[in-house]
């Protein structure tokens, strides 16, 4: 477990469904989207944000939620050069009970081993959750940790005892 990240804890894989793709499907999660929010089967995020502002008129907890989810799939997650997430993610998000139980670590570290790939290839941005590579990389080389123990610590910064 060497993110932390503990694959294969819970059963259910993330489904993921294109048909979520069409808009008339999405509408029915997302009830304010249009065409224009909608590039390569993508939704963009600042639309997904317009969900999340508080309103007299917004009674749908379930919407709100789900544009939340989603929102922070694609801001944090699942990041792209566009700012955009794809629809058929709202299968993940349309039954919220069942949200819980899916792998979503298993998904996480796809995306990123994907953005990985793709920014050696392209030679562009690395794209996924790069928060991820930070921990691995402070956890697995040891990289400004503390150092509790007194002589070892005076022995790497000798300035310290002054």
């Amino acid at each position: 477990m060497l993110t932390s990240l503990s694959i294969g804890r819970y059963p259910t894989q993330v489904p993921y469904d294109n048909a979520w793709s069409i808009l008339s499907n999405a509408m029915q999660m997302l009830p304010n989207i249009d065409s224009s929010h909608i590039k390569s089967r993508n939704v963009n995020i600042l639309h997904l944000r317009t969900y999340l502002t508080i309103a007299a008129d917004q009674e749908d907890d379930i919407t709100i939620a789900c544009a939340f989810i989603l929102f922070m799939m694609g801001h944090l997650w699942f990041q792209t050069a566009n700012d955009t997430i794809s629809l058929g993610y709202l299968t993940a998000v349309a039954n919220l009970d069942e949200a819980a139980q899916y792998d979503w670590d298993y998904v996480i570290l796809a995306s990123l081993y994907y953005g990985l790939d793709t920014a050696v290839t392209t030679r562009c941005a690395i794209i996924g959750f790069v928060q991820l590579l930070t921990y691995w990389f402070y956890e697995y080389c040891g990289v400004g940790h503390p150092i509790t123990k007194e002589d070892v610590k005076y022995l790497a910064y000798p300035c310290l005892r002054a």
